[in-house]
């Protein structure tokens, strides 16, 4: 029997199904850490030394044309009650920034860089 050929996909495609593939694991994650470390700990998914409470409004998403960068702030506009309980790494909660938790990171423009 013989089997029907497919055309390869092409380049454009192949590159947003792994940004796709890739967002849905951030977010994954993210969801996965906040459950698991909120059971563990009983402090409800707060992770090591955040502060929380972030206030500010997170920035427009449609403002953003890097499809990467519109993507996470689309993300943080939907689920800031998450982002608000994890630690940013990126060393945002020193001088100059002083950033709260993940979320802060997207209520300026530090998101995207």
């Amino acid at each position: 029997m013989s089997k029907a050929k497919h055309p390869p996909a092409s380049r454009g495609s192949r590159r947003l199904h792994r940004r796709t593939l890739l967002a849905a694991g951030v977010l994954g994650a993210l969801g996965g850490a906040y459950l698991l470390y909120g059971q563990a700990s009983g402090r409800r998914g707060r992770s090591f030394e955040v502060q929380g409470g972030e206030h500010k409004p997170v920035l427009d998403a449609l403002q953003f044309p890097d499809r990467n960068a519109r993507q996470a702030y689309l993300a943080a506009q939907r689920h800031p009650e998450l982002l608000d309980q994890v630690h940013c790494y990126c060393g945002c909660d020193r001088p100059p920034f002083f950033h709260k938790s993940l979320l802060s990171c997207f209520t300026d423009l530090h998101g995207a860089g």
